[in-house]
């Protein structure tokens, strides 16, 4: 802690900290006493009992008000205070001598009075305030005056006063070790070559000496002098107006400590609207099918309330025209666009790829029908796992990206993970119709922009109970729509489909690639068949194929679970055809 100068005439204050210490402040506070014989002073000794003239009071003059926060007003044990003021006396400055005597003395009653000695106002519980209440003390040291500066000052108080003089509410991110600035409703990264900027323009107001190592040591001690950023709290969602408690539905105003990142940038309407070009839009990419248009709404209503907790990511698919765009582009409203972003899914596995994706709450990968990867980042990322970031010029780090992930294809996409980790996060939306050239209507997400406040309303009360929204999601999960596509793009799950399973381990064997003959009776030789006769040229190795037969029958809602178990004639597993002869006329013949 710096050392504090003591204000002019302290040392010759007598040590009677239940007396009033008289402290002059103000522009004209040296021309009132004028050395003892000011008649401003020798009014005030008048009307006070007990002042004498001859005592020297305490003087906090312009100059004196310029560095107030390293100048000792009052000694530390003294209770009682009277400042009286003469000539102007900003308020700011005010605030800066209540913080002063709240951190450096246990002062318990201090006023300021006027020139006839009339108490102005009573400063005790403001003072008391400053130190027990950390809002108080957080808004008083924003209102309070910059120090004067000198060019030899330490770097922590240049640091000071640069964070003054940006008028920032300014915090550090302990994951990141960035700054963030609360701009009223959210708190937002400060970007760093916009803080660079920054400091160079006050120095150069300044007229300091500075240099790139010098900014940059600055802008590391702001970052270690700032309050650190608290947890998010989850349960709430801001909007521009406020912010709702998604489990009790009850809106609230913003507040710094909630230290939301993110917001929805419209009004919260707390009454329904109508919605009429939503509504049709939700008609047709439904079918009129109510399960899936209940489904639709339950993913829009996640992309709105970030139920990245649900550890799902949603895949639409359909030809262009088919209302595929449409769904992303009112995710993006509820999302906020300041609050998503687009790229790959290969970028979700790579460090250096997820830089982009920091703080967003929404990631939007088009066209990924051909990626072919294990899905190991979107596994991580959905699964609420902190991942590896490597940013451009920056410090590696680690950090969970909050973020509901919408993966948007003409086709389903192809992963190579058939374990259950992407199965059991996956939900398929197929979008199989398409509208007419004829009736498409170039405006139509302008109509539905203006229809957001009511869409919010709908998601909102629809689901007042989230669970009902995660068990639409969970029926979609499995339905027929979603079966066809993924059998469409993986060629197991279609295989998988031409068998059941039973309790016992009384159905095929598993088999090796030395049988081709016996389809009929072996998994793998009927496999083989199967994808030589489909064209597949990427055909599983025997491993790969029995890991996979337990997603595989799974997600054709076989009763049974797919096992296998050891034998004289090697392994044989739970598996029957549905019917063989179709199969052999299909694949086999």
């Amino acid at each position: 802690m710096a050392r504090l100068i003591n204000a002019p005439h302290l040392a010759d204050q007598p040590h009677e900290p239940y007396s009033d210490l008289f402290v002059l402040a103000g522009s004209k506070a040296w021309k009132a006493w004028d050395d003892g014989k000011g008649e401003e002073w020798l009014l005030l000794c008048s009307l006070v009992d007990g002042l004498e003239s001859n005592q020297k009071p305490v003087i906090l003059g312009k100059d004196q008000l310029s560095k107030i926060s390293s100048t000792r007003i009052a000694k530390e044990d003294q209770q009682l205070v009277k400042i009286a003021q003469y000539g102007e006396l900003k308020q700011e400055e005010i605030t800066a001598i209540c913080q002063n005597l709240a951190k450096n003395t246990s002062a318990r009653e201090v006023k300021l009075i006027d020139a006839a000695a009339q108490v102005k106002e009573d400063l005790s519980s403001y003072i008391q305030r400053l130190r027990t209440d950390k809002k108080t003390a957080d808004l008083a040291t924003q209102l309070a005056p910059p120090e004067k500066l000198k060019e030899n000052d330490g770097v922590n108080k240049k640091a000071r006063a640069l964070t003054k003089w940006l008028n920032m509410d300014l915090a550090l991110n302990p994951k990141d070790r960035e700054l963030y600035r609360y701009d009223g409703i959210s708190w937002q990264l400060v970007d760093k070559f916009e803080f660079l900027d920054s400091a160079v323009a006050f120095f150069d107001e300044q007229d300091f000496n500075y240099s790139a190592r010098s900014i940059e040591s600055i802008i590391d001690t702001i970052k270690i002098q700032s309050p650190k950023m608290g947890t998010q709290a989850q349960e709430l969602i801001a909007f521009n107006n406020g912010t709702l408690n998604r489990t009790t539905l009850e809106f609230l105003p913003h507040y710094r400590e909630n230290w939301l990142m993110s917001y929805i940038p419209h009004e919260y309407l707390n009454s329904a609207q109508n919605t009429p070009y939503f509504d049709k839009w939700l008609e047709f990419v439904s079918g009129g099918k109510e399960s899936k248009k209940n489904a639709i709404l339950a993913a829009l209503y996640a992309v709105l309330t970030n139920r990245n907790d649900w550890q799902l990511f949603f895949e639409v698919t359909g030809d262009g025209g088919s209302g595929k765009s449409v769904f992303a582009n009112i995710a993006t409203l509820l999302a906020g666009e300041q609050n998503t972003e687009s790229g790959r899914l290969v970028d979700l596995d790579e460090p250096r790829g997820r830089e982009s994706f920091v703080g967003k709450t929404l990631l939007i990968c088009p066209e990924q029908s051909r990626y072919g990867g294990d899905g190991g980042g979107l596994k991580s990322i959905t699964g609420g796992d902190p991942v590896n970031i490597d940013p451009k010029h920056r410090t590696k780090f680690k950090a969970v990206i909050p973020a509901v992930v919408l993966i948007v294809n003409n086709e389903a996409t192809r992963f190579t993970e058939r374990s259950g980790g992407i199965e059991r996060r996956r939900v398929i939306f197929h979008f199989d119709k398409v509208v007419p050239e004829n009736e498409r209507d170039p405006n139509f997400m302008d109509k539905i922009e203006g229809e957001v406040g009511g869409i919010i309303y709908k998601l909102i009360h629809t689901f007042e109970q989230p669970e009902t929204a995660k068990a639409a999601l969970r029926e979609q999960q499995t339905s027929d729509e979603a079966l066809e596509i993924k059998s469409e793009s993986d060629h197991i799950t279609e295989f998988c489909g031409y068998f059941y399973t039973t309790p016992q381990n009384d159905g095929l064997y598993i088999g090796n690639a030395n049988l081709g003959g016996k389809a009929r009776t072996h998994l793998y030789p009927a496999y083989l068949a199967f994808t030589a006769a489909s064209g597949i040229s990427n055909t599983l190795t025997l491993r790969n194929f029995s890991n996979s037969l337990k997603q595989g029958f799974a997600q054709h809602k076989n009763k049974f679970e797919f096992f296998k178990v050891k034998g004289k004639f090697g392994y044989r597993s739970n598996v029957h055809f549905k019917n063989y002869d179709e199969f052999q006329s299909e694949f086999n013949s």
